[in-house]
Parts: structure tokens; C-alpha cells; sequence
């Protein structure tokens, strides 16, 4: 529509130019006015008839469409409209469907996530529990073994005073 109105107001227009130039030349011509504007109108008629003649044309070549659309059936247009209608309507709900299906989708591999992360976070539990288990019992063992080898060595000390004692003293007897 918008192009039909284009190409209307570029025919007046170019045929208002047409006119406008006819009628200038004729005046010029009858008054034998200055040739330059004898060349000017005569400019402006070779630019206003090219200009005429393709709008005209665009115009012509537009008719049968406009002719055809009126030639049309308008129940058919109806028909058509309402098909074209539920058309769109089976594929916005084949769309939704399949949006439905991967939000399904996507909810079934959260949960799963989820559920993963809460055995995960259980597991992690348990494993604190046994790496403290096993923390006590290492100091435990560790306590366990400082006290053995203290123990040791007070013997070894215990030792050592008691045997140096009468090493001395049989010294102290063979040696006069």
C-alpha cells in the first residue's frame, strides 16, 4: 500500500513537472524570452519525462496485483487467514511441548545432581568421622610409644648407675 502511494506521488509529481515545463516553454517560446531559460525548462522537461514515464510504469505493473487481491474470494481470504492462524497456533504448542520436555529434562538432572551432592556431603561425613577415629588412635600409639621410650631410657640410666657403681668400687680395690 505504502509503495503504491510512493509511486502515485512520484507520477504527480513528475507529471506536475511535466505540465509546469510544457507551459513555461510555451510562454518562453511566445515571448522569445533569454535563451538560458529556454535550456533550463527544456533541462527540466528531458528530467520530469523519464521520471513521469517509470512511475507510470511502477503504477502499470502494480495494477494486476491490486486487481488480483480484489478479484479474491474474501470467505477464501478468511479460510486462509484461520489456516495460516492454527498453523501457528500447533506450532507455538509443539514448541511449548518441546520446551516443556527439556525443562523436565533439565529438573530430572538437578535432582540427580542434588541427590549426588548429598551422598557426596554424607561420604564426606563418614570420612571425618573415620579420619578422626584414626587421629585418635595415632596419638594414642603415639603417646603409647613416647612413654615406652622414656621408660627405656630411665632404664638404660638406671642401668648404667647401676652398673657403674661396682665397676668403681672394683677399681677402687684393685687399685691401690
Amino acid at each position: 500500500m505504502a509503495k503504491n502511494r510512493t509511486a502515485w506521488i512520484i507520477f504527480l509529481f513528475g507529471s506536475s513537472l511535466l505540465v509546469l515545463s510544457l507551459v513555461g516553454g510555451l510562454i518562453v517560446g511566445v515571448i522569445n524570452g533569454p535563451q538560458w531559460l529556454a535550456m533550463t525548462i527544456a533541462l527540466v522537461f528531458l528530467t520530469a519525462l523519464p521520471v513521469s514515464a517509470i512511475s507510470l510504469l511502477r503504477v502499470a505493473a502494480e495494477m494486476p496485483d491490486r486487481i488480483g487481491q480484489v478479484a479474491e474470494d474474501p470467505k477464501k481470504v478468511l479460510r486462509d487467514r484461520v489456516t495460516r492462524v492454527n498453523a501457528a497456533f500447533a506450532e507455538a504448542t509443539a514448541l511449548m511441548d518441546e520446551l516443556r520436555r527439556d525443562l523436565d529434562a533439565q529438573q530430572a538432572a538437578r535432582d540427580a545432581l542434588l541427590a549426588q551432592a548429598e551422598e557426596q556431603q554424607r561420604l564426606l561425613e563418614i570420612d571425618k568421622e573415620q579420619a578422626e577415629k584414626i587421629r585418635q588412635i595415632l596419638i594414642g600409639e603415639t603417646k603409647t610409644t613416647i612413654r615406652a621410650e622414656r621408660r627405656q631410657q630411665w632404664m638404660f640410666f638406671a642401668l648404667g648407675v647401676a652398673a657403674s657403681i661396682p665397676i668403681g668400687v672394683a677399681i677402687n680395690m684393685l687399685v691401690p
